[in-house]
């Protein structure tokens, strides 16, 4: 009787600490929320950075909230010329980015000269957009190409306006600097209208720089003679 006393405190003695185990340690592993957000990479455009492809999860905090870029549609790796694959994705894509371009204008840049001027025509290539989204569904193809047309020209006029504006923060939009969002949409309008066969403006030629001289077979002056 006496060896079966000993031999049970020895096993409750071996169980105890198992038994006894605080619920604090089990409730720091309990599963939080984890949100997914970019890591920023690269150059500075108006107090934000240019993300790169990779992320990173972070576990918030209940009392912090975190902006998130609006979910774009994947831009495709390759496009070929007319081929008409990839319209819906890039018109998607291309309607949530000028919409944001929009969105950030209008709260952050309205008072910088010229700006109606400059909004109206980002609205209104945020409208395209619009309509060409939906004239992908409707497959009317020859409406696409025909908004499309001089798109580019109207685009890079808005790039030129923006580009030595100042920034009051009154709202932030998405994750993206104003900069990182037009050239994110200046690719992507590139790509749709690549995809679609219509031909981007071309510019105007620029001459070259002076370093460039050197390599050039310059014909020596005239000799005068006397």
């Amino acid at each position: 009787m006496t060896i079966q006393r000993t031999v049970l405190l020895s096993l409750a003695a071996v169980l105890a600490p198992a038994a006894t185990t605080p619920t604090a340690n089990a409730q720091c592993h309990r599963h939080r929320p984890i949100a997914v957000r970019p890591i920023h990479h690269g150059h500075h455009d108006h107090g934000h950075h240019r993300p790169s492809s990779r992320y990173v999860a972070h576990r918030p905090h209940l009392d912090h909230h975190y902006l998130q870029t609006a979910q774009l549609p994947p831009a495709p790796r390759t496009v070929a010329y007319g081929s008409f694959s990839h319209v819906d994705d890039l018109a998607a894509r291309l309607e949530v980015l000028m919409n944001e371009l929009c969105l950030d204008l209008y709260y952050n840049y309205s008072h910088n000269p010229g700006f109606h001027e400059t909004y109206a025509e980002a609205y209104s290539l945020f409208q395209t957009t619009r309509y060409i989204h939906a004239s992908e569904h409707n497959y009317d193809r020859n409406a696409i190409r025909q908004q499309l047309g001089g798109a580019d020209t109207l685009f890079h006029h808005i790039q030129d306006d923006v580009r030595g504006w100042s920034r009051i923060a009154r709202r932030q939009i998405g994750t993206l600097g104003i900069l990182t969002k037009m050239e994110m949409a200046e690719d992507t309008l590139h790509h749709l209208m690549e995809d679609v066969g219509v031909v981007a403006t071309p510019g105007l030629e620029e001459p070259p720089q002076p370093s460039a001289l050197s390599a050039l077979s310059v014909p020596p002056p005239p000799i005068r003679i006397p």
